[in-house]
């Protein structure tokens, strides 16, 4: 966050300010992060962040954070991850993100502990109010395949969740780990008969990559980022 920071100061074109936390002070603190830090990159933002607002940060979270930095005082993941919701409200984020089984079988053991964990993510958002998205991922090493992560999304469609992670081919080659793709959120729109959020429906719909709030032939031809 102080290198967004300092790029808004700057003038660089800031849209959100991003920043991962934790749901103890210790957790933060091997973040390199506080409250009093977070204070200000918020009031900042409000000054120099170009959309209108008034939400402009952007929290990404997981169990098992504190646990793997020894930062958890012996609390379960659960409470601390609740916390971290707690916490983001004091911003009034744009969103929040659990990035459910990012960490490893050390902390989720298997799929099993990763669909509970997403989905208890999710409820929680819910009841805490905030705009709470999911990435449905599992590390390489994990007790986990593609399959148990498409049944956590699906589940999690049901539930109502906001939104998922789209990565190419659902290979998130930085982290080494697997997640949604590009195609799953249509995919999943289209099961339970959703729309996008209207004013992304729009802009899609001008391009001509949607109707009716499906995808169009067009959306499939990459030789359209050719001609624009």
């Amino acid at each position: 966050v102080t290198t967004q920071m300092k790029c808004m100061q700057s003038g660089s074109p800031v849209g959100l300010v991003f920043q991962s936390i934790a749901g103890s002070q210790k957790g933060n603190d091997s973040f390199g992060i506080s409250v009093g830090m977070l204070d200000e990159a918020y009031e900042m933002a409000k000054k120099y962040c170009f959309p209108k607002g008034p939400n402009f940060m952007y929290f990404e979270t997981g169990q098992g954070s504190a646990l793997s930095a020894d930062a958890h005082n012996g609390w379960d993941q659960l409470t601390l991850e609740a916390r971290n919701y707690g916490l983001a409200k004091r911003w009034h984020p744009y969103q929040v993100n659990t990035v459910v089984g990012f960490i490893g079988p050390e902390y989720l053991y298997d799929a099993r502990q990763i669909q509970r964990a997403g989905l208890e993510d999710h409820f929680m958002g819910k009841l805490t109010g905030i705009p709470m998205g999911c990435d449905a991922c599992y590390t390489n090493h994990a007790r986990a395949d593609q399959n148990a992560i498409e049944n956590l999304a699906v589940m999690l469609t049901a539930a109502g969740c906001n939104y998922f992670m789209g990565v190419p081919m659902g290979d998130d080659s930085m982290l080494s780990y697997q997640c949604t793709s590009f195609h799953d959120a249509p995919t999943l729109r289209q099961l339970f008969k959703l729309r996008p959020a209207p004013e992304f429906e729009k802009w899609m719909v001008d391009l001509g990559l949607m109707k009716d709030g499906v995808l169009t032939e067009k959306a499939g031809d990459p030789s359209f980022f050719l001609k624009r």
